[in-house]
């Protein structure tokens, strides 16, 4: 296996869906991931210097947002087992939402009135169903009964991370964030050389491709002396390199910034699109619901 040391709890990969890394046809730079890296690892260290007095991830170094994501996959390991989705209510469902930053800000109003068996059986076949991967994952979003163009969207990424956050190791994170072919942006290209001048960036949206970019990213990983948990230090490196792009288009957008946190912080922006934000004020709910009059 390319993951050395701790894994995350639970993890056993399912062989049928063992996915060969695909060979980049370009190259992450090495010398952008490595100036990622440092960012990430010097900006959690002033927050921790700062006493804010916050105990939520980004605020006393990197171990806060590896424990907020080890815990974020014992939750989907919990609700996403076979055994516990026969039985998963509402609750359950919510508790998914509210870790996936684009889901809960477009699915709960879709989900209204649909089905709990409906959703848990889409669930059900995304994670446990006989046809190819990429196959579940592009029907994900017509089996859960969504409608709209921005809904299933949101829908491809909820299953990208049902399927990444149960299985951390098996999987590769495959969110639109990381990378969109339709739009040919994300984390990915952030991390190529000379990205800005390039009219196509020549990834796919396969799951091989994702992972040969995951294993890109661990042999840089590696070579700088990380071992222990490698696939959510990829997941971090990766909403690094698309926070620090969406606050450089951000800038002077007030509507848009202020949808990165009032603080205009990059950390705040990684630890929600990782879904490990904190929840609002009095435990409220962060996912967005239709409004009932």
């Amino acid at each position: 296996m390319l993951w050395l040391g701790k894994k995350p709890a639970e993890a056993a990969p399912a062989a049928r869906d063992a996915i060969d890394p695909a060979p980049l046809p370009l190259a992450l730079d090495r010398a952008i991931c490595a100036r990622k890296l440092a960012a990430l690892q010097e900006e959690s260290a002033q927050a921790a210097d700062a006493g804010t007095g916050d105990d939520d991830a980004g605020t006393a170094g990197l171990a806060p947002f590896l424990e907020a994501l080890t815990r974020k996959h014992e939750l989907f390991a919990r609700l996403l087992a076979p055994e516990a989705l026969g039985t998963i209510d509402q609750e359950g469902l919510d508790a998914l939402l509210e870790t996936v930053f684009t889901a809960r800000r477009r699915l709960p109003g879709a989900f209204q009135g649909l089905d709990l068996d409906r959703i848990a059986a889409a669930i059900r076949e995304l994670l446990y169903g006989e046809a190819p991967l990429a196959e579940r994952l592009e029907g994900f979003a017509g089996a859960l009964g969504v409608k709209g163009a921005k809904e299933a969207r949101a829908a491809w990424d909820f299953g990208a991370e049902l399927l990444h956050y149960r299985e951390p190791v098996q999987y590769p994170l495959m969110s639109r964030w990381v990378w969109d072919v339709n739009t040919m942006s994300g984390a990915l290209r952030e991390l190529v050389r000379g990205n800005d001048t390039m009219r196509n960036i020549p990834l796919d949206g396969r799951p091989e491709m994702f992972e040969g970019a995951r294993r890109d990213i661990a042999g840089f990983l590696s070579e700088e002396g990380y071992y222990r948990d490698v696939p959510f230090l990829i997941d971090l490196l990766l909403a690094k390199a698309y926070a620090d792009y969406v606050q450089d288009m951000a800038k002077g957008v007030g509507v848009f910034a202020a949808e990165l946190g009032a603080r205009n912080d990059p950390l705040e922006f990684v630890a929600k699109m990782l879904g490990i934000d904190p929840h609002r004020r009095g435990g409220r709910s962060r996912a967005k619901r239709a409004t009932v009059h």
